[in-house]
């Protein structure tokens, strides 16, 4: 029984071991990542006005960038771990005027249709490191 206990417990730590190295080697710094997509993280900002969200990246558990207009991209931070994100088609806000703010909550509706709120934490636009001439 203990030789068992043994192998069992070695199979696990190698699980988890390996897990860990899959997890360090795809989390790559925030900022790498908006390079990557062309952008710095700029001020932060009260709120986004008159916001139409035409579209969204996720970034990691706790940062999406949002398309609102042609050329405007902000950074949303939550509060907490949001960790539905990854895998969500669609995500809504809960904000209740023509503004959003850090008041807000990004509504994300995770695996088997269960919906999560994600509290705000705060919001920067994002400059471009192309800018059109």
């Amino acid at each position: 029984m203990s030789r068992r206990w043994l192998i069992l417990s070695r199979a696990v730590l190698l699980t988890a071991a390996s897990a860990g190295n899959v997890l360090a080697a795809d989390e790559a710094p925030l900022q790498e990542r908006l390079t990557k997509l062309g952008y710095a993280q700029g001020e932060a900002v009260e709120k986004v006005q008159n916001y139409r969200v035409d579209g969204w990246n996720y970034l990691d558990d706790k940062h999406i960038m949002i398309y609102a207009g042609p050329s405007t991209r902000y950074l949303i931070s939550t509060m907490t771990s949001c960790s539905d994100l990854s895998s969500a088609e669609r995500i809504g806000f809960s904000s209740t005027a023509n503004s959003l703010t850090k008041f807000d909550k990004i509504v994300v509706r995770g695996v088997g249709g269960i919906i999560r709120n994600c509290p705000i934490d705060a919001i920067y636009r994002l400059d471009s490191l192309h800018p059109k001439s």
